[in-house]
């Protein structure tokens, strides 16, 4: 699972961001403007949203910097209308932007693009319940972000009572469901 950074100094912002992102696989944390360089050192997040609003030049420099001192970064910038003049975005590092006010669908899909070029999941690979997640894209599961190892066949099972909830099934439509043809063992 990813790490996302949002960096705003506007608590509503920050929230509709965290709000826009929340369907992707990653866990979301926040910062001040002014926290922003720490933070990423600190967590060294996968990507980082900053709420540059007219400052997106100050604050691209600024990260320009940061990565030059090895540290890598994919950024979004979220920036006001106005700033698109002579908005200039990172050669040092991917980097994109998105206008204030855009719809949260846009805001997740750039990020999505950022973070997982090429290899964009779809929602529906995901499935969550409470603290667990399981990707059945690429056969991993995690509780509490932390990573669950399973033999194919136990991730197999795992996953089809997951995705088949408040049902209760018999040994013989399991083997069928789950082993198939590959079961070869008695009755």
């Amino acid at each position: 699972m990813k790490r996302l950074l949002i960096a705003s100094d506007d608590m509503h912002t920050s929230a509709w961001i965290s709000s826009a992102l929340d369907g992707l696989d990653a866990t979301i944390s926040i910062c001040t403007l002014s926290e922003l360089s720490e933070t990423l050192r600190a967590e060294g997040p996968a990507a980082v949203v900053v709420d540059a609003g007219l400052d997106a030049e100050e604050i691209v420099r600024e990260l320009e910097v940061l990565t030059s001192t090895g540290i890598e970064l994919r950024l979004l910038l979220l920036v006001e209308p106005e700033a698109l003049v002579g908005l200039r975005l990172p050669v040092a590092m991917p980097a994109d932007f998105v206008v204030r006010g855009a719809a949260s669908p846009e805001v997740a899909a750039r990020m999505r693009a950022l973070v997982w070029p090429g290899e964009e999941q779809a929602t529906q690979d995901m499935v969550r319940a409470e603290n667990l997640v399981i990707n059945l894209a690429t056969y991993q599961a995690t509780v509490d972000g932390e990573p669950v190892d399973f033999t194919y066949l136990e991730y197999a099972l795992f996953a089809f009572l997951v995705t088949h909830p408040n049902r209760a099934y018999g040994r013989d439509i399991l083997l069928r469901r789950v082993w198939g043809d590959d079961y070869f063992g008695g009755p």
